[in-house]
Parts: structure tokens; sequence; C-alpha cells
């Protein structure tokens, strides 16, 4: 039987009141809550079904809840099985979103099938670009610019007007670029109008319709404050403002709130969430017991060493020291001259390595389309990798296959402009769309905007000339002409900075060119061609993630939680971590906290790789850190 440490043992037999319990990496926090809740039964006789857990993922959840059924029906003295499953499974546990969704369901203010799925959300926002004008700014990262940027500005309104600007420019995000202000107030308040009039909610919805229930229904919160009269919350530091509010309003008066974070690995400020969360809650409960959990059973002692010496130089955090519990594992940090070698350094230490040391092996990196590229480079060298098949929709729905469609769209369905914005300036034409003042492209307008410069008149000419050429040929070699005459391939390299980042880029193309095989022009639209095409390939056997034993490949924000007995961090870069886009404090520091979560995924082996490739810089984050080199 596990024994809790001391600080532990003050977080589990914490009764009343309100309490904050720090929890660092690999500190057993999953192990305290559940004692905590079982301590709180056995102990104090607190009925099962007033103990609400809110974690952050359903995952979380759905495990954390095995975990407690387990303990609580080994510990039990009594023989019956049934009663005690039963005891046990009354402890409440979901995320936020699931909690507030039975809440509203129960109070009668949404019905079943009330919340809008994430397909039928995107497909919404490309209807309503187009009724603005806007369709060729509807492309796929577009629309995932705005489907965060809605749920941003709902998570951080609380009861406010979600189509106004809420926050200073360091909150800003890409979508910003993309689309004005004005644009994205017009989106937002036909979003809304559309989910209002079908009776549709989505999950920021759940959060902001829970606290509106809770400010103007008393007699419903009270029915709630008495059913959850102990609320343990973990992951705190992930929680948004309106999620805060509902917390404090369902703990009044009693404040039986037990809260577990970690400020350092605050990541999703995207989403709302702030570090600063917590310094808030210390301020709102001045009387809440405040408990460490510093001690980390997960890592080696000079990996929690190397963590803890980054992670302090941020500023928004509570000061906290680090005590490791393993001896030294092994740790490395190399620079190399160029990313191919950084990419065969890496592939000869996993070449060494069993299935079953694959299988705890983990490579992390800053962004999926950074995941996909590693994914390709270790099955070309034969490396087993888990998931290693790419989804359909990284072919269907990905920028490449947004371009082609807009190129083929313009050729055999009337010359759009939208169309022909999409791709005119891939690679830089230098073009502009005040150029182009009618809904249909026509070479003569573009003359008389460009009549005085002899050179873009050359160049459009033979633009022109060569999608006349297009349009005559069959879709796969109107592709063709596309990706070589075009120079659309020129593009792609445009986009990564190595030859070989720009070889999957082409091969990745390859695959969108040979979708379009069977495309006959004149029969369906060919948007409707792709999705039946996806459909069909989505839903017939072998087609998405193929689930193989092998290494894993992971995005810093989907390590989160996550544990491997040996982690490769390459591409360390200045511009990659952190981002060129973080240019506040507040964006640097988030950065650090997502190189500090990946950092401590590592049990016991650590590989830190950069390059110098083009004049780049390894990461500031590594500045003045004590790290080995690998032995020659």
């Amino acid at each position: 039987m596990r024994i809790p440490s001391r600080s532990q043992q003050r977080a589990i037999t914490h009764l009343s009141g309100p309490a904050m319990v720090i929890a660092g990496p690999g500190s057993g926090k999953t192990f305290t809550i559940i004692e905590r809740i079982l301590y709180l039964i056995r102990n104090h006789h607190i009925p099962p079904q007033n103990i609400l857990v809110i974690t952050y993922t359903k995952a979380a959840a759905s495990e954390m809840k095995e975990r407690f059924e387990k303990a609580y029906i080994s510990l039990s003295s009594s023989g019956d099985l049934k009663a005690q499953e039963a005891a046990a499974g009354a402890v409440n546990f979901g995320t936020f979103h699931s909690i507030c969704y039975h809440i509203l369901k129960q109070s009668g203010i949404i019905k079943e099938n009330s919340l809008i799925n994430e397909i039928d959300k995107r497909k919404l926002l490309q209807v309503i670009l187009g009724n603005l004008g806007l369709l060729a700014r509807s492309g796929y990262d577009e629309i995932t610019g705005l489907v965060n940027e809605i749920s941003r500005r709902k998570n951080f309104s609380c009861k406010q007007n979600i189509s106004q600007p809420q926050e200073t420019e360091e909150h800003q995000t890409k979508s910003s670029a993309v689309f004005s202000e004005e644009e994205l107030a017009a989106v937002l308040r036909e979003y809304d109008r559309h989910l209002r009039e079908q009776g549709l909610i989505d999950f920021d919805d759940m959060i902001l319709l829970c606290l509106q229930l809770f400010d103007t229904d008393e007699r419903s919160l009270a029915r709630y404050r008495r059913l959850f009269g102990f609320i343990l919350v973990d992951e705190f530091q992930d929680i948004n403002p309106p999620q805060y509010e509902i917390l404090k309003r369902l703990a009044h008066p009693l404040d039986n709130l037990f809260v577990v974070g970690d400020d350092d690995q605050a990541i999703y400020g995207f989403r709302g969430a702030t570090p600063g969360i917590m310094q808030q809650f210390s301020r709102d409960f001045g009387t809440a017991e405040q408990i460490m959990l510093t001690e980390n059973y997960r890592c080696a002692s000079n990996i929690v060493t190397l963590a803890g010496e980054m992670i302090r130089h941020n500023k928004e955090r509570f000061v906290k020291e680090f005590y490791p519990q393993n001896p030294s594992g092994q740790l490395f940090f190399q620079c190399f001259d160029s990313r191919r070698e950084e990419e065969m350094a890496m592939i000869r230490e996993l070449s060494a390595l069993s299935r079953d040391e694959l299988m705890d092996t983990a490579i992390i990196l800053r962004t999926n389309r950074e995941a996909a590229l590693y994914a390709g480079a270790l099955k070309e060298a034969g490396i087993a990798v888990k998931g290693s098949r790419l989804k359909d929709e990284d072919i269907y729905h990905g920028f490449i296959m947004q371009d082609v469609l807009a190129f083929l769209t313009y050729l055999y369905e009337g010359h759009h402009r939208r169309d022909f914005i999409c791709f005119m300036n891939k690679p830089g034409r230098f073009l502009t769309r005040m150029a182009l003042p009618e809904e249909k492209v026509r070479i003569k307008t573009l003359e008389q905007y460009y009549d005085k410069n002899p050179e873009m008149l050359g160049m459009l000419r033979r633009l022109f000339r060569q999608l006349q050429i297009a349009e005559g040929l069959s879709p796969y070699l109107a592709v063709s002409l596309f990706r070589k005459t075009l120079g659309y391939n020129d593009y792609l390299r445009s986009r990564l900075g190595g030859e070989r980042d720009h070889q999957r880029l082409l091969n990745l193309a390859d695959r969108v060119q040979r979708c379009f095989e069977g495309y006959k022009p004149g029969g369906s639209p060919l948007k409707e061609y792709i999705a039946q095409k996806a459909s069909e390939e989505a839903g017939s056997e072998g087609s998405g993630t193929v689930e193989e034993a092998g290494v894993r490949i992971l995005t810093m924000h989907g390590s989160k939680g996550l544990e491997f007995d040996r982690v490769f961090l390459p591409d360390l870069n200045e511009g990659v971590i952190p981002g060129k886009d973080c240019l506040t404090l507040k964006d640097i520091e988030e950065e650090r906290r997502l190189l500090y979560v990946a950092v401590t995924r590592a049990k016991k082996e650590l590989y830190l790789y950069c390059s110098k490739e083009r004049g780049r810089k390894p990461s500031r984050y590594l500045e003045g850190l004590v790290i080995s080199g690998r032995p020659k």
C-alpha cells in the first residue's frame, strides 16, 4: 500500500473550506485526489453523491473514476459487491462541459442533440463567410482560426457581448491578421444568430448558459449547492474565467472548494486559461489552505533540475522548489549544423531501441505540421510509429487541397474572383485584390489596373495563357501544370526551411493530385466530389489512423498528462519555440511553460536537439542551462 508524503497527507486530510494544492509534474496529484475522496467518505461519512470531481478532459475523468472505484471497492469492509459498486459510482466525475451540459438538460434549458458538432460548425462558418462576401478567406486554416477566436472571445467575455473586442492587443490571435475587427464582429453575430434560430449551442455556450442560470435562478443554484457539497478540481490552471465564476457560485457559502493545479503547466492561453487564475484564487479565498506538492516521483533528478532552472525565468508564477525522488538519468543536448544531421542523429538513436523501448519513447514537437513531417521521416527509415499513417483529413482538409480545389474550381466552374484570389499569389506575384472589382476574373480588367506597369502586364499575359491551356487538360494534368509550370511547388518550398521538409510536402501534393484522377469536368461540383471521396475513404476499412506499436509522435500540447521513459525534443530553435509570432512577455512565458511540460514528460532519458541551418539559433529557453552533450 502506497504511503502518502507529508504534503500529500496534508492535502488528503483537509476537511472543509477552501484549499489550493500546487502540484508539480510527477508529484502524485491523481493519487492525492483519489485518497482525499476516500478520506471524505470513510472518515467523515460524506455521502458519495455529494462529491463533485471536475477534470479537464473526458479521458482524464474516466481514468480517475475507474481508479477511484477500484480503490474504494478494495478498501470496503462490506461484502456486498453491488452495494460497493453503487456507492463508488455515486461520486460525480466529469469535465466542466459535461457537468454544465447535465445541469442545463435537467433545468430544461437545452434538449437532447442541442450541441452543434465540430463538422457542422465549420460548415456554418463557411456559409457565413460566403454570405458576407468573405469566401476567399474560408480555407481550412482560416476557419480553424475563426473557431479558436469564437471560443477565445466567449471564454474571456463572461456576461459581455462576444461580438465586441474584449482584450488588449497582447491577447489577439492570428485570426486578427486575416479578418478585420469589423469582419470578425459580423461573423460572430451571424454565427450566434444562426445557433439561436436552430436551437443549438456550442461547447462554450454550455459554460456561459450555466453561469447565466446560476445568476438568474436562485432555486437552481441552491439545488446544486446542496447536491455538490464538496468540490474537487483537477488541472485548475487550465480553467478560464467563466468556469471559475461557476465554481465560486457553486461553492458559496461553505466554500468546500479543493483545487489542484500547477501554474507552471498553464498552456491553454488561446482558450482563455491563464496561470493568474491560481493567484486570483488566493486573493478571492484569503483563508484558503495552500499546500505544495513539489516532490517529483516521475523524472530523473537531473531532468527535474533542468526543468526547474528553465521555468524559474518566468515571472508570473508561484515560487517553488523541486525535490526529485529518483536518481539521475541521461540528459543529452546537441546543436547540429543542419536539420538533416539532427534528424539522422535521432534516427540512429531510435534504431538502436528494442520494440518495447520504442513503445515507451516519444518525440515531442511544437506543432502538428512538424509532427506529421517527422512521422514521414521515421516511416521512411523503417522505424515503427504509433499511429504513423496520416489521417484522411490531412489530405482532404489541408491547405494543399484547399489551394488545388480553388485552382480547379476557377478553371471549370466560372472563373470566380474568390477562387482566383486563393491561388493568385502562390507563388508570390504581388497581385492585389483591388485589381479584381468584379465577381468574375477578366484579364482586360487586370490589364487596365496595371496598364502603366509593363512587367506586370507581361506576367499577367503569360499567366492567363497558361490558365487557358490548363482548362483544356484533364484535372489531373491541370494540377500538374499548376504545380510545375505555374510554380506552386516553389511556393511549397517557401513554406518550410529544409529540402527534406519540402520533399514531404511534395509527396503530400502528389496524394492530393491523385484524388482528381477520376473527376470529369461538368459533373458534380468539385467540392461535392472531394467531400464524397473523403467520406467514402473515411468509412472504408483500413482508413484513418493505424494504431501501431512504436514510438509516439506528439505535439507539446498533446503530451500533457503523459509520461515516457525517453523523450526526444528536436527543433528547439528560435522561431519554433518560442514561435515567430510570440512578441509579448505573456506569450514568451506561455511558450516556456509549454517546453517545461514537454521536458517533464521524460522519466529516464531526455534528448534536446537544435540546428544551425540557415543561421538558426538555439531557443532562448536553453540559455544558461547546464546540459551534457552526447558522448562521442
